[in-house]
Parts: structure tokens; sequence; C-alpha cells
């Protein structure tokens, strides 16, 4: 009797186990295939995680191969499964560590650097911010989520290093630098959001330098209106005859539909190619409402790459990093890059 439970008993483990194996595998291939045709909100919004379901994969092959090893699992297509999704996520990770064309030697005396940092609208630690700015000593500083208060603080902290400026009239956006500053102006390019746009010399070289920040998707109004602001951009770039250079806060990742249409269209690149995914947000403040143990496992484990710096073929990258977010829920990005 005690072996017939011990046999039923063992039956049932194993079709559990079974079971809840195929519902993860199942959940994790409608998540990393539909990021392929994920056009639609609220959809759209799952693919910003590719990064982590590479590390679910990864965890759940390893969970079932122990499992098979125990004997507590005997299909092994669901291991084959489980490795096919390694794959699929891993071809979508493994090419931003890959070297690029566009990456140059760094000892470059002709290389300048870019920052661009959204200091999110309720920060307003200046002194911390400008501190961040002056550690990293940029020649052109993109700054997001801006008021004129906050550009007069910045101004006043960094005249030094950064003389020059401009604030657009709307959209958030400020600009400033060490480098001459042209033809400076804010353009909703008829997207409804407010663009900075502006020619920088760079070595006496003509440069078209744009800010953007598209709105957050979180409901549908605002996902058509960032993903209109994004056409308007790339319809504009493309007319673009100069270099051109495109930071800011884009509230989409590298794995979003609309982020690989607007590639395919600019022909710009990310000057995270080649140097790793570099995620920017979310990071710990004083300010959010989250709970503390939520705020850890979204900056520790659901950090995801959405502010980006995009470059014409004719400027090169010689380095980037990812800086301190001084009390913002963004990081910033230093981009160094040369005509």
């Amino acid at each position: 009797m005690t072996t017939v439970v011990a046999i039923i008993s063992s039956f049932i483990l194993r079709n559990i186990i079974e079971i809840i194996s195929f519902l993860s595998l199942f959940a994790l291939a409608l998540v990393s295939l539909g990021s392929y045709s994920a056009w639609k909100y609220p959809i759209e919004l799952l693919t910003h995680f590719r990064v982590q379901y590479f590390i679910l994969s990864l965890i759940i092959t390893l969970f079932l191969s122990i499992l098979y090893s125990q004997r507590y699992l005997k299909n092994k297509l669901l291991i084959l499964c489980a490795l096919v999704l390694i794959g699929v996520n891993l071809i979508e990770v493994v090419p931003w560590y890959l070297p690029h064309p566009q990456q140059v030697s760094q000892n470059d005396s002709q290389s300048f650097r870019v920052l661009q940092f959204n200091i999110n609208i309720q920060n307003n630690r200046y002194q911390e911010i400008i501190e961040t700015v002056r550690l990293e000593r940029p020649d052109i500083a993109l700054f997001i989520e801006v008021d004129q208060n906050a550009v007069n603080h910045l101004k006043t902290g960094l005249k030094d290093i950064l003389p020059l400026s401009f604030k657009s009239p709307g959209g958030g956006l400020a600009i400033l630098s060490s480098l001459p500053i042209q033809n400076a102006r804010g353009d909703d390019l008829n997207a409804e959001n407010t663009n900075l746009i502006a020619t920088i010399l760079v070595n006496n070289q003509p440069v078209e330098f744009i800010g953007t920040h598209p709105l957050i998707p979180v409901k549908a109004s605002t996902f058509n209106r960032r993903n209109l602001q994004l056409a308007a951009l790339s319809d504009y770039i493309q007319k673009v005859k100069i270099p051109v250079i495109l930071a800011g806060d884009f509230n989409l990742t590298p794995w979003s539909p609309y982020y690989k249409m607007f590639i395919r269209k600019t022909n710009l690149h990310n000057t995270r190619l080649g140097f790793g995914i570099l995620p920017t947000w979310i990071r710990a403040t004083s300010y959010l409402k989250y709970p503390k143990w939520l705020v850890f496992i979204m900056e520790h484990f659901l950090s995801i790459p959405i502010d980006h710096c995009f470059i014409s073929n004719e400027i090169k990258v010689t380095g980037i990093h990812v800086g301190n977010n001084a009390n913002s829920d963004h990081a910033t990005v230093i981009s160094d890059l040369t005509l």
C-alpha cells in the first residue's frame, strides 16, 4: 500500500512539475517572440525587458536540466524549448557587446564629450547635479525635465566650463555648451511635443544637435504621441545634410519595434553599440512614492536602457559610460565622440 501511494505521489508530482514548466516556458515564449510584432499598446511595454527574459531563460533551462537529471522530468522537449528561448533572447542582447565599425581608439585629441541627463522635474538637488556634471566635464550637456529655475542654477554653477546655453520654450529641455551654439530653437516638428534643435560647431564643423523627450507611454494617448514624435524626428533627420547627434530620454528600449523602425529609417547609430546594454532607468530617489523594497527590485533587476544618444555615420564613438544619478530616477549618459 505504501509503495502504491509513493508511486501515485511521484506521478502526481512529475505531472505538476511538467505543467508548471510548460506554463513558464509558454509565458516566456509569448513575451520573447511576441516582442517582434508588439506594435499595440500595452503589449509593446513587454518588449523592454529583453535582458530579463534572457536571464529567465537561463534560469529555467538550468532548473529543467536539474529536474531531468533527478528524474522529476521526463520530457526532453521542454529543455529543447528552453534552449531555443535562450537563443532567441541571446541574439537580441549579444550584439550590444560586440565590436562595431563606429568604435574608434580612445587616443583621439579631436574627441568631444556629450552628457545627457533627465534630472526629473521633482529633483531640486541642484548642487548635487552640478557636481555630477563637473565630475564628467562634458563639452555639451543636455538637460531634460528642467524649468527656468533649474536652468538658472545650472548656468550659475557651470558657467566656467559650459558658458553657452539655450533653453527650449517647451519640452523641458536645455543645452549648456563650451562649443559655439548657432540657430538654437524649439521645434515640435508638427508632433505636439517640443524638441531642442541647434547647430553646434565642433572643430569648426557644423553638427546638428537635437535634444528630445517623447512622452511616457503609460496610456494609449501618450503611447501614440510618443510614436508620432519618433516618426516626426525620423522624417526631419532624413533631410539633414550635416552630421547629426540626437540625444534624450526616449521612453523606449532597443527591443521595441518602434525603435527598430526608427533606426531603419534614420540609419543612426546608438553610441551604446559595442559597449553594452548600460541601463539608465530606474534609480532610487528621495521623492519616488514606491516602497523602498520595490525600488530596490526595480533598480537592480528591472532597470532598462531608455536614455539614448544617436549619431550619424560621420561621427565615431571613442567611449560611453553611465554616470551618477544625483537623486534623479535616471542615470547620466556620457558619450565620447569624434568627427
